[in-house]
């Protein structure tokens, strides 16, 4: 037992040294100015240099940049949230074939890759003009976080008695009354999990902000950044500077959100 101890403890450590060291060396980097990097590449700075923070923030419209990240994640978070809590739950309380259909009709739409349909999306959202548009994007990654939030929600739901609901319905409380006021207080912790893994997976991406918002006004984190680097390619404690600008606001959310993670995928687990 204590060998099997040791030894998971030694691969969780190299796991995490593996993931944290490419952060340390960002953060290293923009703390160090272009002579103390050409000197010793991993060393730490003899001074902290926090000039390439401020002149990162000036030249790289960030303010901007971080404005449309929260827009674009805040409203696809909530339709995600939306639309799943409410297939969920429907799904979870008819066990009707057409319902079953449905729910494995969520799950297919997890097994296509998304280099399949890139260009499909591209030409609907052009033809509806939701090309530049935070509603367009948004719409994109609702369409593909809400199979993820179904499969959830649908579990989560199972495992609540049919009996408050019930007890509510005598009550004289309606149908939308009891989801609103009975159930989804019970789906808290599902909620944070479904909330938490879209919010990270859409302000990193950077793949659909690339294919969507070509006007530099509409400009996510990820995409402002990779034309960041592309103009300061030779300085790169600048360019590093705007990489961790753009790590600490999704570091800061995740800490604050981790401890309803795991307790919520466990909640939601399928039951039979």
């Amino acid at each position: 037992m204590k060998i099997t101890r040791y030894s998971t403890f030694v691969a969780v450590a190299i796991l995490a040294i593996l993931f944290v060291f490419p952060m340390y060396v960002a953060l290293l980097m923009s703390l160090k100015t272009a002579k103390q990097t050409f000197d010793s590449f991993y060393s730490l700075p003899t001074s902290l240099n926090f000039v390439n923070y401020t002149h990162a923030w000036s030249t790289s419209k960030y303010p901007a940049a971080f404005i449309n990240s929260l827009i674009v994640t805040g409203i696809s978070v909530a339709l995600i949230i939306f639309a799943s809590a409410l297939a969920g739950y429907a799904i979870a309380r008819r066990s009707k074939p057409f319902y079953n259909f449905i729910f494995i009709l969520f799950l297919s739409g997890m097994m296509v890759p998304f280099q399949v349909i890139m260009l499909p999306l591209y030409q609907i959202g052009k033809a509806f003009h939701l090309v530049n548009s935070h509603w367009g994007l948004a719409l994109i990654y609702g369409g593909f976080g809400v199979q993820m939030g179904v499969l959830f929600y649908t579990g989560f739901v199972k495992g609540i008695s049919r009996e408050i609901e019930e007890a509510a319905r005598i009550d004289g409380c309606s149908t939308p009354g009891i989801f609103i006021r009975v159930v989804m207080p019970l789906l808290k912790p599902v909620t944070a999990t479904v909330l938490v893994l879209n919010a990270l997976y859409i302000w990193n991406d950077f793949l659909l902000p690339l294919l969507y918002l070509q006007d530099k006004n509409y400009r996510t984190i990820p995409l402002q950044q990779y034309f960041f680097f592309g103009q300061y390619s030779s300085d790169l404690n600048l360019a590093f500077a705007y990489a961790v600008m753009g790590m600490i606001p999704i570091i800061i959310f995740f800490l604050f959100m981790q401890r309803f993670i795991i307790k919520g995928i466990a909640a939601g687990a399928i039951k039979g």
